[in-house]
């Protein structure tokens, strides 16, 4: 069995993100290993800035990082995980990891199933250079992941590459 050293964890939602870290807390206890927690707030929009009192995308963003931070380190109080590293970026998803994975050098990403995480992870995978990690794709069980499963399961059961 392989030892995983470093451990890396985007989250994109609370409900997904408390069994990510339950997971991610057993392997580290069993592993001693280094453990990241990245929550990454999404700043791409679809929609212009209605007028000169109007909120960027950005500005939108930095203003939910303050509450997002703590419930992070909420999160991270319930799982057992306190001590581990953790940030909250503002950014587009896919970037943002690609260049923690390449800052940081995880040996192991744990992520949800679902239809849009695991894309954007193989994404920043991909776009990370040298750096290979193993991913674990954890099933988080909430009503609409196996509702999502259950309408597409070609893309719900795809693994990153």
């Amino acid at each position: 069995m392989k030892t995983y050293r470093r451990i890396l964890v985007p989250i994109d939602s609370v409900s997904r993100g408390e069994a990510l870290l339950r997971r991610a807390a057993e392997i580290a206890q069993t592993e001693h290993a280094e453990v990241m927690v990245l929550k990454v707030i999404d700043t791409r929009s679809g929609f212009e800035s209605d007028g000169p009192l109007g909120l960027l995308p950005m500005e939108q963003a930095a203003r939910k990082k303050p509450a997002e931070r703590q419930r992070l380190d909420l999160m991270l109080a319930r799982s057992k995980l306190r001590w581990a590293e953790s940030q909250v970026i503002c950014g587009e998803p896919a970037p943002v990891l690609a260049d923690t994975i390449q800052q940081w050098r995880p040996d192991l990403i744990v992520i949800a199933a679902g239809l849009f995480l695991p894309g954007w992870v193989a994404s920043a995978v991909a776009r990370s250079g040298g750096v290979r990690p193993d991913v674990l794709t954890v099933a988080c069980g909430n009503p609409f992941s196996r509702l999502a499963q259950a309408v597409f399961p070609r893309v719900a059961h795809q693994a990153p590459q």
